[in-house]
């Protein structure tokens, strides 16, 4: 290692080691272990632009949670993207430095927060270049506009997990390129038996699946050499690092960050004090760069300005520098017959056709076969390693990789639509959570929603899923009752930009002449009026709305008025004033509310406990009207039971 490359890497370790002192947090061992890795990767080989974060020909770079310290000094030694003060401010609250990778941080695409998203995550990243590369082609067939390469540094614990597996499994089957991932084998500082019999179980498994693999020691010139070949291998390839470097031997276990030993350390490494840089690093770094990325960033320009004509390669580039979809809809467009009648998922996917109509850049992704959602885009193929601009991605039931896969796809920009069964909500939750922690327009279409709505043969039905989607932050989930509702769904989806998920049944859906696609926007409004004063209310969604509706009209015989109302989304509703929550849901009138599934959300608008119709355990079999009965949710029981009440 030469004096300069030396004062590069001790520069990356004692940044980093400061922001896990002043934090209070963070692995000394790994990011150590990771400025090598760091140092190669920006120094000798990542293409980037030092002034523009989002430079859209960049290569990405995702990174395990772990190594957040290094990258971060990386992206301010060698990017113009943080500041010294933003390293200092490692972990801080309001941030663009937190402890969780996010889109937050200028030039990030997107992070994780479970093992193995981020492998997951990089698919996705080098599927959708795979995908703009086809479009690019169809217009020139020597167009190489985009020729970006997608970078993971992982831990080999990611490698473990479930969701790399699958992710792995659908590099193979895709047989995505450009995709390098460089593994930092932790273990070796445990147990040296133990790390053989990972690193024994990673070659297998990558050899059954044709991706390279490439084990190397942590020397710059091993690394160096890696990467190099990497960059021009046909395949998918995973770089393992072992760490054993006899310098490093100090670090293998976690480093008490005392003053002395900080002290120590800087005079060792030649860093005069805390989050300092050598101004002998910055000329050399500046210099190095300025060689390396000033001709193919001026050729890239060039190519750019070439194609400044061309309409079709412009709307790819303003798509990428936008980094999301603009498309307009708006409901009063639409005109829908009174007598509209069918399944609601049907209606669903035809309203879901005219949106992603409108734009190349909204792909769709499912667990199945599509036939069971109804969320394939029309007139387009599936998305295979032969038709690579397909817009529908079959996943299987590689539910996992579903997740993280367009996790990638949407931080490029995608609008993304995932359908699967709501009782699968809690596999895809975590990747829920990621895209809501970093504004992903991702579109989750959860369908058999309830017992009533489900194929028989399943056995076992969703009970607390609905409520675990409501609860997460930054989320808007709709639970549409008809078409008009469907309507108002996707005209606030086509404008929000944000993560939301939508519930829709099979059950037969009439259109009500009462509900309407502008009332959406409320969360919840009257789609029955009492015809005086109210005695009560009752709240639904859904399907269940329907019901509602004629447990109020079989009861008003009995002199029981009641406004019914309903709720696509009570997140949407928690965010209206005060004035119309209180209008539309008075205090001092009793409310019931009904719908198939847990009963635990609804307690905050039921009068109490007795006023909410639903299920508190979980079902495992019967037929709906079995169910029906057994739960005392078939018309007859709770007419009665709402009857009981309203005597007292």
């Amino acid at each position: 290692m030469s004096k300069i490359e030396k004062l590069i890497v001790n520069n990356l370790k004692m940044l980093s080691l400061d922001m896990i002192k002043e934090s209070g947090h963070g692995n000394v061992f790994l990011n150590i272990a990771a400025s090598k890795i760091f140092y190669v990767l920006y120094y000798k080989h990542l293409m980037f632009e030092i002034h523009r974060p989002n430079y859209i020909n960049r290569d990405r770079v995702l990174v395990n949670n772990e190594f957040l310290p290094t990258y971060y000094a990386a992206n301010y030694l060698f990017t113009k993207n943080l500041t010294i003060d933003n390293l200092k401010d490692f972990k801080r609250i309001d941030s663009p430095t937190p402890g969780i990778l996010t889109s937050a941080t200028p030039g990030v695409q997107v992070g994780g927060l479970y093992a193995g998203d981020i492998v997951g995550e990089a698919v996705g990243i080098a599927l959708g270049k795979r995908y703009l590369d086809s479009l690019l082609k169809e217009i020139d067939k020597k167009n190489n506009l985009l020729d970006f390469k997608t970078y993971a540094i992982c831990k080999l614990s990611d490698f473990m997990s479930g969701t790399s597996y699958e992710a792995l499994s659908f590099v193979a089957t895709e047989e995505i390129k450009e995709l390098v991932y460089i593994i930092i084998n932790d273990d070796i500082s445990k147990d040296s038996k133990t790390s053989e019999v990972y690193t024994e179980e990673l070659m297998d498994r990558l050899m059954a699946l044709n991706i390279d693999l490439d084990v190397i020691n942590d020397n710059i010139s091993a690394i160096d050499d890696a990467i190099d070949d990497a960059k021009g291998n046909k395949r998918a390839t995973v770089i393992l690092v072992n760490i054993k470097d006899k310098e490093d031997e100090e670090y293998f276990s976690e480093l008490p960050l005392e003053k002395d030993n900080m002290e120590v350390l800087r005079s060792e490494y030649g860093i005069p004090s805390a989050f300092a840089t050598l101004e002998e690093v910055k000329m050399e770094i500046k210099e190095e760069l300025g060689k390396r990325l000033t001709k193919p960033l001026t050729r890239w320009h060039e190519l750019k300005e070439s194609y400044e004509s061309n309409k079709k390669v412009n709307e790819i580039i303003d798509f990428l520098e936008l980094g999301r979809v603009n498309v307009s809809f708006k409901s009063e467009n639409i005109k829908i017959n009174d007598n509209y009648e069918e399944e609601l998922i049907l209606s669903n996917s035809k309203i879901f056709n005219l949106i992603a109509a409108k734009s190349p850049f909204i792909l769709s992704g499912s667990n199945d076969n599509f036939f069971y959602n109804r969320a394939l885009i029309n007139n387009t193929n599936y998305m295979t390693k032969e038709n690579k601009d397909g817009r529908n991605i079959l996943f299987g039931e590689r539910i996992l990789a579903m997740g993280s896969v367009s996790l990638g796809l949407a931080s490029l920009g995608f609008k993304m639509f995932i359908s699967t069964s709501l009782i699968n909500e809690s596999i895809l939750e975590p990747f829920i959570k990621v895209a809501s922690l970093n504004n992903l327009d991702i579109t989750y279409i959860f369908t058999e929603d309830t017992f009533i709505n489900t194929y028989e043969y399943l056995g076992y039905h969703p009970l607390n899923e609905l409520n675990n989607l409501r609860s997460i932050p930054n989320l808007i989930t709709f639970r549409p009752t008809d078409i008009n509702e469907i309507l108002g769904t996707y005209e606030i989806i086509t404008n929000y930009k944000k993560p939301t998920s939508i519930i829709v049944g099979r059950m037969i859906s009439k259109k009500n002449e009462d509900t309407n696609p502008k009332y959406v926007l409320a969360g919840a409004y009257r789609v029955r009026k009492e015809r005086e004063d109210a005695n009560a209310i009752i709240i639904a969604s859904g399907s269940e709305v329907p019901i509602a509706l004629k447990l109020a009209t079989e009861l008003a015989p009995y002199g029981l008025d009641f406004r019914v109302v309903s709720m696509p989304s009570s997140k949407l509703f928690a965010m209206q004033n005060e004035k119309y929550q209180n209008m539309l849901l008075p205090s001092n009138v009793k409310t019931f509310t009904l719908e198939y599934g847990s009963k635990d959300f609804w307690y905050k608008y039921a009068t109490t406990k007795d006023y909410i119709l639903g299920l508190d355990k979980y079902i495992l079999g019967g037929t709906k009207e079995e169910l029906l009965n057994a739960y005392n949710l078939d018309l007859d029981s709770m007419k009665a039971h709402i009857m009981e009440i309203m005597k007292k």
